[in-house]
C-alpha cells in the first residue's frame, strides 16, 4: 500500500530498484548494472551456489533456454559458466497424441540451428547471474530483505525494506513471482484460472546415456514429458489430476518407479533412480496492465502460463530484453513513454504464447472423436508440411 516512508541515515538514490532476484530480475540487474546505471536488487530468498561437481544432485526445477535467451546471456557474459558447468543441449523435440496417430517431431536442422535449446537447472541459471552481479560495483544487493511499503512522486519512487532501510530510484521494477508484492502494491489487478493440473517434477538417473531429444506425449489426464540433463539423468514431468499428483507424492521411490515402467511410453527407457521429486498446481495469470506510476512488471510478476511448452522463463527474459532496449535511450528511466513502449512490445506476444498453451492444455484433453480427429489431423499437417514446421520450430527457439 502506499504510504509515508521514514528517512533513515542509510538513504542514497539508485537509478532503478529491483525487487526479485530471480532469474529475470537478476538478469535485469546485472545487464543495467552493466551499464553503469545504479541499480538496488532486493531478495528475500537465499541465492544458490553453483554446483561444486557433476555429482552435485539436479535441482528440480528446469527449464528449457531458447537460442533467444541463450544469446541474451551470452550477451550479459554469464553463458559459458552455464554450458560449462552442466547443461544438456537438446536438437529435437518430438510431441505425440496417445489417442491417436498424430506425431511430429521438430529437428534443429530444419531451421538452421546447432540446436533447438538446452535445458538447464534455474538454480544454475540464477547463480551464474549472481556471480556476475557481484562484480559489478554499480548493483547493491540487499538479500534477506523484502518490501514493506511503497510511495511515488512526480520524480521517485520509494521502498521501505523490512529492516527500515528506506531505498529511492527513478524506477521500480516488479520481479518478484507470481505473487508479486509489487503488483499487489501498486493496484495492478489481474486475471487468473486455475487449471485442474498438477505437475509432479522428478529429477532421475537414467540408463540411457546423454540424450538429444525432449519428448512429450499428451494424454487424456494430462502430457507426460522427458527432459535430458547433462550426462545420463533427466528432468520427468508428470501432469494428472491434483488429488492424483499428491497421491502419487506419497508413495515410495520404488512405487513410483513401478508406476513409471508401466505408465510412461517405451521411449522413457528404464530409470535407475529418483534423485529429488516435487510438484506443483498449475496455474495461469495476467496483469491487466505491466505499468503504474515509475513501476513496470516483468516475467512472472507480469504473467504466468501452463509450463508444457518450457517458456515460462524465456517469455521473462523476452521481458527482460525488451525493458532493457526501452531503456537504454532514457533520460528518465521512470518516464511513461518508454514503459509504454515496452509494455507494447511484449504484451501480445506473451498473450499469443499463454493462449496457444490453453490450446494444447483443453485440446489435448478432449475425448470427443471430432476433436480428437482434429488435433491428429493438425499434428500430421505439421509434420507433412515443412514451411509449418519451420515456423514452429522458430517461434518456439524465440525467433519471433
Amino acid at each position: 500500500m502506499t504510504a509515508k516512508l521514514k528517512k533513515t541515515a542509510s538513504d542514497q538514490p539508485f537509478d532503478v530498484i529491483i525487487i526479485g532476484g530471480g532469474m529475470v530480475g537478476a538478469s535485469i540487474a546485472l545487464a543495467l548494472g552493466q551499464q553503469g546505471w545504479q541499480v538496488a536488487l532486493v531478495e528475500d530468498q537465499p541465492v544458490p551456489d553453483l554446483p561444486a561437481d557433476s555429482t552435485t544432485p539436479f535441482d528440480i526445477r528446469v527449464s528449457a533456454l531458447s537460442p533467444a535467451s541463450i544469446e541474451f546471456l551470452q550477451q550479459l557474459g554469464v553463458w559459458h559458466k552455464i554450458r560449462h558447468t552442466r547443461a544438456a543441449p537438446y536438437r529435437r523435440m518430438r510431441v505425440w497424441d496417445q489417442a491417436g496417430t498424430g506425431d511430429v517431431t521438430f529437428d534443429a536442422r530444419d531451421i538452421g540451428l546447432p540446436e533447438l535449446g538446452y535445458i538447464v537447472e534455474n538454480s544454475l541459471i540464477q547463480a551464474a547471474l549472481w556471480e556476475g552481479i557481484r562484480k559489478i560495483d554499480a548493483i547493491t544487493p540487499f538479500t534477506d530483505s523484502h518490501p514493506s511499503q511503497w510511495r511515488v512522486d512526480d520524480r521517485h519512487v520509494g521502498v521501505c525494506l523490512n529492516d527500515e532501510r528506506t531505498l529511492t530510484a527513478s524506477l521500480l521494477i516488479g520481479a518478484d513471482g507470481g505473487k508479486s508484492w509489487v503488483r499487489q502494491a501498486t493496484g495492478i489487478e489481474e486475471t487468473h484460472q486455475d487449471y485442474d493440473t498438477a505437475a509432479q517434477i522428478l529429477s532421475v538417473i537414467t540408463d540411457y546415456p546423454q540424450q538429444d531429444i525432449t519428448w512429450q506425449r499428451f494424454t487424456a489426464h494430462g502430457p507426460q514429458a522427458f527432459l535430458p540433463l547433462a550426462g545420463a539423468r533427466g528432468s520427468i514431468v508428470w501432469y494428472d489430476q491434483v488429488d492424483a499428483v499428491k497421491t502419487r507424492h506419497t508413495w515410495s521411490d520404488a512405487e513410483i518407479l513401478a508406476a513409471l515402467a508401466t505408465t510412461f511410453p517405451a521411449e522413457l527407457g528404464e530409470i535407475k533412480a529418483i534423485e529429488r521429486r516435487g510438484y506443483f498446481p498449475i496455474r495461469r495469470m495476467h496483469a491487466e496492465r505491466y505499468t503504474a506510476e515509475r513501476t513496470v512488471l516483468a516475467g512472472d510478476a507480469a504473467h504466468t502460463i501452463h509450463p508444457l511448452a518450457g517458456q515460462g522463463v524465456n517469455l521473462g527474459f523476452y521481458d527482460a530484453m525488451a525493458l532493457i532496449d526501452c531503456l537504454k535511450d532514457s533520460d528518465d528511466l521512470g518516464a511513461p513513454k518508454a514503459l509504454a513502449r515496452y509494455e507494447r512490445m511484449r504484451r501480445a506476444d506473451n498473450l499469443i504464447t499463454q493462449s496457444g498453451m490453453d490450446l494444447f492444455h483443453y485440446g489435448f484433453r478432449a475425448h470427443n472423436p471430432l476433436l480428437v480427429g482434429g488435433r491428429n489431423l493438425a499434428l500430421s499437417a505439421v509434420s507433412a508440411f515443412e514451411p509449418l514446421r519451420k515456423m514452429v520450430g522458430q517461434f518456439a527457439s524465440g525467433q519471433r
